[in-house]
């Protein structure tokens, strides 16, 4: 009985020690976790960020299932201005635990006066994904963005949505969007811009004037809004309009080779030629020009040659078109009219034979 009792004292204590183990290791780890939370929040309220974030990091591999440790991995990155990473570590933190993330959120908005803190992350970290065109993702922030209660957010963050898609090509789902944003705020100029820019893929420039005019109104200095008020009309046939928006963007913008090609092509629609030249001469004298612009408005130059019966000045510039850019079709068509202008039926003919060809491509 002696021995069978010693056994069993010796097995509990075995027993007791083991236990005692864990809750040491336990210790320890909970102990190690809170010190890393501690030191990367000194380091954040000195400004030391990427100190922080390699704390912070140590504690969230610790920690894989708390989101308390990505909240502050999220706050590193925004304070060092990587919206990308800061975004991305608060959705995963929100996707662990969304109560949880928010108690962090409000802690650190507390301890460093932010305000709207989450709004601000998911809105500039879609902007981001938007430019690497990585739509998915930037649809999934937007969504998380516009869960806020400031109508002003809200509306900002409709408008983003209805950006991406535009920039996706879905025109529709992008009004629904922009609409909605209009409904919480009438004073957002980038939202009578993007629905002017809709309407204007949709081929509707009635409405895209109507909405491109209360943008510039509301916002004198938005570029995209005389541009696209300036295409559009040059489609309704009203070219002096067209040449005042050109104009004015090319105040904003200077020396921007696609609104000074816009421009010289409203002045030659509107048989203004001397100042088409003059224009489309200095797209020619820009230092960088892509060569489809380029091209272009060697086109240009061809054309009001052909309509000024200055058939040889017309040659050579089309000629300038074909040696820049042997793809715009166009130049072979244009040079075989001014070579039958001239008399010169068997270039006119071979020129006529490229023309087919390169249309047949």
């Amino acid at each position: 009985m002696y021995i069978l009792g010693n056994k069993l004292g010796i097995g509990g204590q075995i027993k007791k020690l083991l236990d005692f183990s864990v809750c040491i290791l336990i210790l320890i780890a909970g102990c190690t976790a809170r010190q890393y939370k501690l030191s990367g929040d000194l380091f954040i309220k000195s400004g030391e960020c990427k100190k922080a974030a390699t704390q912070y990091e140590k504690w969230a591999k610790r920690e894989v299932n708390n989101p308390k440790p990505f909240v502050s991995l999220s706050l590193a990155y925004y304070k060092q201005e990587d919206y990308k990473k800061s975004a991305e570590y608060l959705k995963k933190a929100f996707e662990i635990d969304k109560s949880l993330a928010k108690e962090a959120v409000v802690f650190y908005e507390n301890l460093l006066e932010i305000d709207s803190y989450i709004w601000k992350v998911f809105y500039n970290g879609t902007k981001e994904f938007m430019n690497e065109q990585q739509f998915k993702i930037a649809l999934g922030l937007i969504e998380e963005a516009e869960d806020v209660t400031s109508s002003k957010c809200k509306a900002m963050s409709y408008v983003l949505h209805g950006r991406i898609y535009i920039m996706e090509g879905d025109g529709d789902k992008a009004l629904e969007y922009l609409l909605k944003a209009l409904d919480l705020d009438v004073d957002n100029a980038d939202t009578y811009l993007y629905i002017g820019e809709v309407y204007t893929h949709k081929n509707n420039s009635d409405q895209a004037i109507s909405y491109l005019k209360k943008a510039i109104s509301l916002d004198p200095g938005i570029l995209d809004g005389y541009k696209l008020l300036g295409q559009n009309y040059l489609i309704v046939k009203k070219y002096d309009l067209a040449i005042e928006m050109f104009e004015k963007a090319s105040s904003i913008a200077d020396n921007d080779p696609i609104v000074l090609y816009n421009l010289a092509y409203a002045y030659l629609q509107k048989e203004d030629y001397s100042r088409m030249k003059g224009v489309a001469e200095k797209v020619l004298d820009l230092p960088e020009v892509e060569i489809g612009t380029k091209a272009e408005a060697y086109i240009l130059l061809g054309m009001s040659g052909i309509y000024t019966e200055k058939y040889s000045e017309a040659i050579e510039a089309l000629k300038k078109a074909i040696e820049v850019d042997p793809g715009k079709c166009d130049s072979y068509q244009l040079l075989a009219h001014a070579y039958n202008k001239t008399g010169k039926i068997s270039l006119s003919n071979e020129f006529s034979k490229k023309w087919e060809g390169c249309v047949a491509k």
